[in-house]
């Protein structure tokens, strides 16, 4: 189910604080000027890593300005998370992406995250590592 600005409505749920999680996230992301609808879903990965994952539509006509709204909306996921209690900026934020007119796509990568590897896998992207892009700590 995709959400439109303004409206909020929550997809499948993993977890005891998955659907509190889920809606502070997603209020947040539509929030962002810019963003025509957003659907994130929470779960786990194959090693039992708690992940949010879902699209970001983003309402622009140049990727350049895409990228923007992407990078504001990922503050959002991120700058949340960080406020909530202790343990969710371990929370994978890898599978979030932004994408433009239904096809383009923009990834965490494009984020430049703080990764202790050069390879890694957007699943392994929490959201503690975009904390220094975000004057987090």
């Amino acid at each position: 189910m995709l959400l439109a600005a303004g409206t909020l409505a929550v997809g499948p749920l993993t977890g005891c604080g998955g659907s509190g999680r889920v809606r502070r996230v997603t209020t947040a992301v539509l929030e962002v000027e810019g963003v025509a609808g957003c659907e994130i879903e929470s779960g786990m990965n194959g090693t039992f890593r708690r992940l949010l994952h879902g699209r970001i539509d983003l309402a622009a006509e140049e990727r350049r300005d895409a990228f923007t709204i992407y990078d504001d909306a990922m503050r959002a996921v991120v700058t949340t998370l960080h406020e909530g209690d202790e343990t969710e900026g371990n929370i994978s934020v890898g599978g979030i992406m932004g994408f433009l007119a239904g096809v383009e796509e923009f990834t965490a990568r494009g984020l430049e995250p703080d990764m202790a590897v050069e390879d890694y896998r957007l699943e392994q992207v929490g959201a503690s590592a975009l904390y220094a892009r975000y004057g987090l700590t």
